[in-house]
């Protein structure tokens, strides 16, 4: 299967790193060239797309498209890590209600900052975040700018526990965000579960388990994966001019003069 070029759209179970699931995919298929598009914490679970061959080239495409997750969140409950993974460091009694929650939502929907977690793959002066936490180093993570498109409380699951649904930017760390809740609330959060559930074009209802894949083998072509976007065919020439950052006008992409909307260039019958 060497010459397979598409996409797996995988269920990550919880405790695998993304580059664990990356090696099983690998093996699955016996093929080398293998990437994921975005990593998704070892804690969390859900859409992780999988790049096979050809399909790689769009990883900076699918890193920076939006999320929409699950997430179940509890209150009065701190760890290390902000999730069920690390060590608890404190707990309290305060109880939260969804009228406290719904109350201070509004604030975290729109563009925010957010400090990355210090137990991340972000990296410090070459190393990553978390080995630096667990050496028990000292240092600081620069806040960033994401986009919280929305975000829901769904239910009440038990006393200081609840779900939630967020729509998010790329680059948002779901942790954080239920600990900035939490901290605005005047309380500790944990979050014990999250569950990616759309990843750019990818969905949780076409996902596949590793176990599922190894049954069926089956990959998604890029021309699947991008068939609800517009695909235009050029020329050589007009193909080299938008490789090197070439301006081209409409009229010579056969597109209207006031077309402005997202497009893809096949070439030689390859997107």
């Amino acid at each position: 299967m060497s010459d397979i070029n598409g996409f797996v759209n995988i269920i990550k179970p919880t405790g695998m790193t993304s580059s664990d699931v990356v090696i099983k995919v690998r093996k699955i298929l016996g093929i080398k060239k293998v990437g994921h598009l975005g990593t998704l914490d070892p804690a969390a679970s859900g859409v992780l797309p999988i790049a096979i061959g050809r399909a790689t080239k769009f990883f900076d495409y699918f890193l920076n498209k939006d999320k929409c997750y699950t997430a179940v969140v509890q209150f009065g409950k701190l760890t290390n890590t902000l999730d069920s993974f690390g060590e608890v460091l404190d707990r309290n009694n305060f109880l939260v209600t969804e009228d406290m929650i719904n109350k201070v939502l509004p604030e975290f929907v729109g563009e925010i900052l957010q400090t990355p977690p210090k137990y991340s793959a972000i990296k410090i002066n070459g190393k990553k975040a978390y080995d630096l936490a667990r050496e028990n180093i000292e240092f600081d993570i620069e806040p960033r700018k994401i986009n919280i498109f929305s975000i829901e409380l769904i239910k009440s699951i038990s006393n200081n526990k609840f779900l939630f649904k967020v729509h998010c930017s790329a680059g948002t760390y779901i942790r954080t965000l239920f600990n900035d809740i939490a901290n605005k609330l005047s309380t500790i959060a944990t979050t014990e579960a999250i569950i990616r559930t759309k990843s750019g074009l990818f969905v949780i209802d076409d996902a596949v388990t590793l176990e599922e894949l190894e049954d069926s083998k089956k990959i998604l072509s890029i021309e699947y994966i991008f068939k609800s976007k517009k695909i235009i065919e050029v020329n050589s020439i007009l193909a080299k001019k938008l490789i090197n950052g070439v301006s081209l006008l409409a009229e010579q992409l056969n597109l209207d003069k006031d077309y402005s909307e997202e497009f893809f260039a096949m070439i030689d019958g390859k997107l």
